[in-house]
């Protein structure tokens, strides 16, 4: 279905970090240039040389042959950000599990998928905040559980009580071998151990 009224650029300024596109309707959004490699790995003078196309439909970028359709780019716009939020809030350390799926037959396929017109291999960022979640929740109700175990068996190491929570752990198949390794670093953090 075509939009009946579609986004219309009027502004676009630059700057190191990112740039604005002002629409005739007034809104203004702040576009942060490591959504577009190319344009961040260029010299600012080309990254200035921008213009909009005179229906205020695209970005051109001439020195460059970059084009950007303002309308691909309201629509991406809130789904990028949301990743960026999502993943701003995740630990570096917790594991992207990028590694693809396989899939059988006489020549070999890797799956992947295509989300909002880009293919996905591995988790998105909305998964990957949702599964640091469940472990950092997991990794708070275990605290107290760990210390239960370290009181009710004293003569255990810290290693040993912690060894034991993993094994409870990996025989409900929770959390995927990665994600129980950072799960058990964390409650080790947690407890100070």
């Amino acid at each position: 279905m075509i939009d009946p009224n579609p986004p219309i650029a009027i502004k676009v300024t630059v700057n190191d970090k990112d740039f604005t596109v002002s629409l005739r309707d007034g809104r203004i959004f702040r576009i942060p240039l490591r959504w577009f490699p190319r344009l961040l790995a260029v010299t600012p003078d080309q990254r200035n040389d921008v213009r909009v196309s005179a229906s205020g439909a695209e970005l051109h970028w001439d020195q460059l042959h970059e084009d950007i359709r303002v309308s691909g780019l309201m629509r991406d716009y809130e789904p990028l950000l949301l990743e960026e939020t999502l993943s701003s809030q995740v630990p570096n350390d917790f594991p992207w599990d990028t590694t693809p799926a396989s899939l059988a037959g006489a020549q070999p396929k890797l799956a992947g998928r295509k989300i909002a017109g880009r293919f996905v291999v591995g988790l998105t960022a909305p998964e990957r905040y949702q599964r640091w979640e469940v472990c950092e929740d997991l990794a708070q109700q275990l605290m107290p559980k760990a210390l239960k175990d370290a009181a009710k068996f004293p003569q255990n190491s810290r290693d040993v009580t912690l060894r034991r929570i993993r094994r409870a752990i990996e025989g409900k198949g929770w959390t995927s071998v990665v994600e129980t390794d950072w799960l058990m670093s964390r409650l080790r953090v947690l407890l100070g151990w």
